[in-house]
């Protein structure tokens, strides 16, 4: 299911009045401002959403060039009525955040639409950041919404959000935001700027492959998938490793009904690195399927 609209310089005074009440927004376009562009050509990610009986897993490989800084472990972060878990790049942006309402949001960039140069270019790891305190679909659409998404290149935004059971992807190809609702059942989501489609052929190979594993949906199939190298250590294998970038994270969130812990590996899923962790409780009255 697909859902849309135009974006539009000029918005409603009602539109106005809703992004000048987001308090968690209020900042957005200063520390937008200050951003400057940031490459992302040839890089990849790799997005898993697992649902199980107890709630859900979630788990994220990042790939950078070599040449971009460290980012750093996740820490709690109190926002608003919310608390947080999400790494940062030295910058302060993140591509990845889990809440205290079980929320979940991870984003991953467009490839396969074509960037046009303009004159001033943000970073768009400070979205998922803006939007971290959220606990539902239409406080994440109308956060969305009130982004300075014209500075933005394309993207993809993931949302787990348990307690409506809704899995929703927003996609911004840099003139028209779209809503893509998705079933509560396994996915994957790829990002290449070498060669997308490819490598949503050669990663979704692999993941349909690994459904028929005994351990198949389990935490540590997740982990073997992430780490792969199948069908060979290189450029689209899960674990990706080239010359000059590689998979440089390895993120995994678990929801259950009353915490949502996220596990983070710094450097290559395949390397013998200690998992950070950090954990926030969920509120009793919170729901989970």
């Amino acid at each position: 299911m697909e859902t849309g609209f135009r974006y539009r310089r000029c918005q409603s005074r009602a539109r106005l009045q809703a992004v000048a009440a987001a308090h968690t927004l209020a900042g957005m376009a200063t520390i937008l401002g200050r951003c400057g562009i940031i490459s992302v050509r040839q890089l990849m990610c790799t997005i898993s959403f697992v649902p199980n009986l107890r709630g859900f897993y979630l788990a994220m490989n990042r790939d950078e060039k070599f040449t971009r800084s460290t980012a750093l472990p996740p820490a709690i972060v109190d926002l608003a009525d919310r608390r947080a878990i999400f790494p940062c790049e030295p910058q302060g942006g993140t591509w990845i955040a889990a809440n205290d309402a079980g929320v979940c949001l991870a984003l991953i960039n467009w490839h396969r639409i074509e960037r046009q140069p303009v004159r001033s270019i943000a970073s768009r790891g400070q979205v998922v950041k803006a939007l971290a305190a959220k606990s539902s679909d239409k406080e994440i659409a109308a956060g969305l919404a009130a982004l300075p998404l014209r500075r933005l290149l394309p993207f993809r935004l993931i949302a787990i959000i348990p307690s409506e059971k809704k899995v929703i992807e927003w996609r911004w190809d840099r003139d028209h935001l779209s809503t893509h609702k998705h079933a509560w059942v396994r996915r994957h989501w790829f990002s290449s700027g070498l060669d997308e489609p490819k490598a949503e052929r050669e990663r979704g190979r692999i993941c349909k492959a690994a459904q028929r594993q005994k351990s198949e949906g389990h935490l540590d199939w997740l982990r073997r998938l992430h780490r792969s190298h199948s069908p060979e250590r290189g450029p689209f294998s899960i674990c990706m490793h080239r010359p000059d970038a590689a998979t440089v994270s390895y993120t995994e969130v678990a929801v259950s009904k009353r915490r949502a812990t996220m596990r983070y590996k710094s450097g290559p899923c395949c390397s013998n690195k200690a998992l950070a962790t950090k954990t926030i409780s969920l509120p009793r009255n919170c729901k989970l399927p």
